[in-house]
């Protein structure tokens, strides 16, 4: 095909990637981690850890997702919210 076509195929194709909600595009979260009564301590506390998102698995980003389920592409622009199938 030619260079024009490609291009378009490749717009239509393309998710719009956002900011994920869970981490703020950080690709980490943080959780707390209960540590129970031991013998150097005589209560137990909450301790925080870090680790991977699980919701973006650590990239930052998401694809922007129609009320339907599907991703919304590059085609449709940048400010919209609805997916191919839910704009026709």
């Amino acid at each position: 095909m030619g260079r024009v076509s490609d291009m378009v195929i490749d717009d239509t194709e393309t998710p719009i990637m956002v900011v994920c909600p869970e981490c703020d595009g950080e690709g980490y979260i943080e959780y707390e981690v209960p540590r129970p009564q031991g013998f150097g301590r005589d209560i137990g506390y909450l301790d925080t850890e870090s680790g991977i998102c699980d919701f973006c698995s650590g990239d930052g980003r998401v694809e922007k997702l129609c009320e339907c389920g599907y991703p919304v592409t590059v085609h449709m622009g940048a400010d919209a919210t609805k997916c191919e199938e839910c704009a026709a």
